[in-house]
């Protein structure tokens, strides 16, 4: 067993951290490791022919068996930066997705900022910028990060619903859209690419979340079914589609930044029309 290749295991102690390790009991450790696949992503790990940088969204995605094809790549100008904006139906599957996808069209020239779970995706830490999207704490240097992010070559994705959909009155809906990506498109000057991506979770996880809601719980507990979810999803073709970009410019004093939030998350859910994903529920 290569000494370099174990360094990107995962590991359930480093994930709970030292004092959730002592409270814990060991049985409910071992359903924490088994509901975060623990065994499944480090055997994909120590088989992977690429299992550190770029090269391993697609090693992954083979590993699981999800595919996905794409619609609309044509909008894009490969020598412009830009400022992705997508909506978030599944919590994990679309990050290696769309991490396939731009590593195909950039290279390795790409962040995304994501939820503070995929940081412990050790082989893939160097593309993805964690926020804490349940709490309004952030890490001291995030400012530092973004603000480097967006003044590199970098291409840059963010999901400015911040959580995976949710399930409302029966209907499966992607939550109001933060103003915070129409603020840095002005700032940094770059244009906005709309990008939906097909896809649905269960209705377990849409229950633990009603479930939470309910009984007013501080922690989610969908959350802690979301790597099972990407675990089901194998076999299941996906549907990248990609929207014309957008200028900058557009977005003028004549809305708020909130408004225009909503305005681009409707121009990607128009996307969606024609991609043939129907919610399996």
């Amino acid at each position: 067993m290569s000494k370099d290749r174990t360094e990107y295991l995962l590991r359930v102690e480093e994930v709970l951290g030292p004092k959730l390790m002592k409270k814990l009991p060991r049985f409910a450790i071992n359903f924490i490791k088994r509901r975060i696949h623990q065994d499944e992503i480090n055997d994909c790990i120590m088989k992977a022919e690429h299992y550190c940088g770029a090269g391993f969204f697609e090693e992954a995605l083979k590993y699981i068996g999800i595919t996905y094809k794409v619609r609309g790549q044509e909008n894009l100008n490969l020598d412009k930066k830009y400022l992705f904006a997508c909506n978030h139906p599944l919590g994990g599957p679309e990050a290696l997705i769309i991490g396939s996808l731009f590593n195909s069209l950039y290279g390795e020239v790409f962040k995304v900022l994501t939820n503070q779970l995929l940081r412990h995706m050790k082989p893939l830490t160097e593309f993805f910028i964690p926020v804490n999207v349940v709490s309004s704490k952030q890490s001291r240097d995030l400012g530092v990060k973004v603000a480097d992010m967006f003044n590199s070559d970098s291409q840059v994705l963010i999901f400015p619903a911040g959580l995976c959909a949710r399930k409302i009155d029966g209907k499966v809906t992607e939550l109001p859209w933060k103003k915070t990506f129409i603020t840095q498109a002005r700032k940094y000057e770059r244009d906005i690419v709309p990008l939906h991506i097909s896809g649905f979770n269960s209705r377990r996880f849409f229950f633990f979340c009603k479930l939470s809601k309910f009984l007013r719980l501080k922690f989610n507990l969908g959350m802690v079914f979301l790597v099972d979810e990407l675990f089901n999803k194998a076999g299941q073709e996906f549907v990248i589609t990609i929207g014309k970009p957008i200028p900058h410019t557009t977005f003028d004093k004549s809305k708020t930044d909130l408004q225009w939030a909503a305005d681009v998350k409707d121009i990607v859910q128009t996307l969606s029309e024609g991609n043939g994903c129907l919610p399996n529920m």
